[in-house]
């Protein structure tokens, strides 16, 4: 996190790091939610499973057509959910403490990111909504969701782990200080896919087909060039007609419609591997 120590960070930087994490970790993990939803699935279970997947993110779509205020309020509100729940993969119920806790994990550390640069924040959110008011309470928002999130913790665990103190007093302070992408990539690329992947990992090595490295990276391929490709041809086609916040605000919203499916799939997968179900 060296670049919380630059002060200005020139964008194609930003990007290119940005562009990397994504493409090797951070796309990649959402790619085989096929097979951790099904090992062994054939052609036909593909095809149901595609057709399901794509509704999901249709339906958002749609919600972000007409509504994008709420589609960006369950963005904020599942994202909070899916990287709360990585920091705590090895919890073996899935009772409501269990998903306060990763709630408001995923929301203490959402907080740090959009408010550290509060100002690239509201740029890229200012063609659907006005939040620069909330710069006035930035500091309470983040004290009252770090206080909460402790709490919730200690309520669940009798103690304060000593991972989630390494997250709260070394992390979080260097996402602040980052600017947003770089904030954002590397939260959700090292603390959130990453560790995914490595439970997906874990999950598939138990199959022939998958039990090795070189197998497993193979099964990502397909879906996350598909991914790219989908990603980047949207882009370059609005730099056509889009100004810089609104392409911005375009990306996010590419990776919340594929992020949104997967958020579901992951979730059943997780609850499945813990209670060893498959």
């Amino acid at each position: 996190m060296g670049f919380s120590l630059i002060p200005e960070l020139p964008q194609y930087i930003e990007f290119g790091f940005a562009g990397l994490v994504l493409l090797f970790v951070g796309i990649p993990h959402g790619a085989i939610d096929h097979l951790t939803s099904q090992p062994t699935i054939d052609f036909k279970g593909l095809v149901v499973f595609l057709v399901r997947y794509l509704s999901l993110i249709g339906a958002y779509l749609v919600v972000w057509y007409f509504l994008p205020q709420v589609a960006l309020m369950i963005f904020l509100a599942f994202s909070a959910y899916h990287f709360g729940q990585t920091h705590f993969l090895k919890i073996e119920n899935s009772d409501v403490r269990s998903k306060m806790l990763f709630i408001t994990r995923g929301s203490f550390f959402l907080s740090v990111i959009l408010f550290g640069d509060f100002q690239m924040t509201t740029f890229i959110l200012n063609p659907i909504v006005d939040v620069s008011f909330l710069e006035t309470y930035s500091f309470g928002i983040i004290g009252v969701s770090l206080i909460l999130t402790l709490g919730i913790e200690y309520w669940t665990f009798r103690k304060i782990k000593l991972e989630s103190m390494i997250d709260l007093v070394i992390l979080a302070p260097l996402l602040y200080m980052a600017p947003l992408f770089i904030s954002f990539v590397v939260y959700f690329g090292f603390w959130h896919a990453l560790p995914s992947m490595r439970l997906e990992y874990e999950f598939l090595n138990r199959f022939p087909q998958y039990n090795s490295l070189l197998k497993f990276a193979k099964q990502l391929i397909p879906f996350t060039l598909l991914s790219l490709v989908g990603i980047s041809g949207l882009l370059l086609f609005g730099m056509r007609f889009l100004d810089q916040s609104e392409l911005l605000l375009l990306f996010f919203i590419l990776i919340s419609l594929i992020s949104f499916p997967h958020v579901f799939y992951m979730d059943h997968f997780i609850k499945k591997f813990k209670t060893a179900r498959y």
